[in-house]
């Protein structure tokens, strides 16, 4: 158990947020850089978390090579391979003691100050977490854009585009979201299939705001894609089979929009996390909250043989 000084981080595809916190819990300095996820680009991922570093203990009157008293908690996307996340570590800075989590648990521990509770991410992509009062935990998807993340911002973005190019063809009649699409489509390139040369989830999530301002102008196309994807979210809370007392969170960018929403279809609240991952991180250095625990979704069981 830690009772020093703790680097905690928030690392996802998008940046990379540290802290360093000291034993009574003050921010001593705080940064934040690029993209860290290191199964997508370790390396990249790996200059993000040292220069989060750097940063931090530039900003707190440290020296980057002072690491040996210090505990490094990281909360991480693309971390859950053994062989990536041994890896990321060996390129990053050493520290006197490293606790390594997904980011989506970080954030269920943070969410409910590390107590037992349900936890939904939804942004560019959805996961889901459980903390039992055991303190083993499980993951519901997570799978990326092309094998999950059901209700995401990167599934609202290509439901939109489909319904847009299905305009063009002339299989549905031209409404508020098809021409918010091809008008963004048109702007970015003069050919609409250029647009998806290297396509990926945050270049399809980038059009969820559009189905988000059609929606507010009432246009039904935009509701069905959005009760769709609220659909998805409450099934995937319906997966931990919650009792009433039970605390569930929604988190991430479409948390606001989706959060009334699922827990309309849910007939239950619907929390406001009460903290952040890096909060969660914290929780986990300092032993007040139980590390995580990763078993194999895909491991087979008597009904899959």
């Amino acid at each position: 158990m830690s009772h020093g000084v703790n680097f905690c981080v928030d690392a996802g595809g998008t940046r990379c947020t540290g802290r360093i916190i000291d034993a009574s819990g003050v921010v001593l300095a705080e940064a934040t850089a690029g993209p860290c996820n290191p199964s997508t680009d370790l390396d990249r991922a790996a200059a993000s978390l040292t220069q989060v570093w750097r940063d931090c203990a530039a900003a707190a009157g440290r020296a980057a090579d002072e690491t040996g008293g210090i505990t490094f908690a990281i909360g991480g996307a693309g971390l859950l391979a053994p062989a990536i996340r041994r890896r990321f570590l060996e390129a990053c800075p050493r520290f006197g003691r490293t606790e390594v989590m997904t980011d989506g648990y970080a954030a269920l521990i943070g969410a409910g100050g590390g107590r037992p509770c349900a936890l939904i991410i939804a942004g560019t992509g959805v996961v889901a977490h459980r903390l039992f009062p055991d303190g083993h935990s499980i993951i519901r998807d997570g799978w990326g854009w092309i094998g999950g993340d059901r209700g995401s911002g990167a599934w609202i973005g290509q439901k939109a585009l489909r319904h847009a190019f299905a305009a063009v063809d002339g299989v549905l009649l031209r409404d508020r979201v098809s021409r918010a699409v091809l008008k963004a489509l048109r702007q970015h390139e003069r050919v609409a299939g250029s647009w998806m040369v290297g396509m990926g989830p945050d270049r399809l999530a980038a059009l969820a705001p559009l189905v988000l301002k059609a929606a507010d102008a009432g246009d039904a196309a935009a509701e069905r894609i959005l009760a769709g994807a609220a659909a998805h979210l409450a099934a995937l809370a319906e997966t931990f089979a919650l009792a009433p007392d039970d605390a569930l969170y929604m988190a991430g960018g479409l948390a606001p929009v989706m959060r009334p929403r699922v827990a309309a279809r849910l007939g239950r609240d619907v929390a406001v996390p009460a903290a952040d991952a890096i909060a969660g991180c914290l929780l986990v250095a300092t032993g007040t909250a139980p590390v995580e625990t990763l078993t194999d979704p895909l491991a087979a069981t008597e009904d899959d043989e």
